[in-house]
């Protein structure tokens, strides 16, 4: 997925939602009319789609900007109207304080896969095939023999969601996986 940015802070929670297994569609700048006779406007710096089907419309903004209070106060209404409108199931408003430094680094190795290597990602498949327990991801790769094109194949088996690692944990070399459908 391709994302345009106006700042760090929304380009983090775009990465971040647009990795999550139960996000469908990740939509930018997406404009709500808003009032008595839809003459006002704001723009959600994302509205997310669930596979559930749920829109989650979120502002972005650095706490800073929401010390005196008007934003926040701003944002109720147009969550009213969210709301009295159906726009969205619920409405949103993200700081940096919401910003995970494990899953974003962890979203933004899963961004950086977009390139495929099929042969790599066979081989890979086939190596974790039968793996039993948790294998560091670096024995993994030695054990394929492909060096970072194995390296990649694996953490994209992570991205796929075949490998399984450790809730709340930076992806690392290090790092201990396991078979989506073993027992550990």
């Amino acid at each position: 997925m391709r994302t345009v940015s106006e700042a760090w802070i929304e380009q983090c929670h775009l990465q971040l939602q647009s990795v999550r297994a139960d996000v469908v569609d990740v939509r930018e700048q997406v404009r709500f009319v808003y009032g008595r006779r839809d003459e006002l406007r704001h723009f959600f710096d994302m509205v997310v789609t669930k596979g559930d089907g749920r829109r989650i419309a979120c502002t972005i903004k650095p706490t800073i900007d929401l010390q005196s209070g008007r934003f926040v106060e701003h944002m109720r209404t147009v969550a009213w109207w969210v709301q009295e409108k159906k726009f969205a199931h619920s409405v949103r408003l993200l700081t940096e304080l919401d910003i995970d430094a494990k899953a974003l680094h962890n979203a933004n190795i899963n961004v950086a896969l977009r390139d495929r290597d099929p042969d790599a990602e066979d081989a890979a498949r086939a190596l974790v095939g039968n793996l039993q327990g948790r294998v560091s991801i670096k024995a993994l790769t030695d054990n394929l023999g492909l060096g970072a094109r194995g390296y990649r194949a694996l953490l994209k088996l992570i991205s796929f969601g075949d490998l399984l690692v450790p809730q709340n944990e930076r992806i690392t070399p290090a790092t201990l996986v396991s078979r989506k459908d073993s027992v550990s």
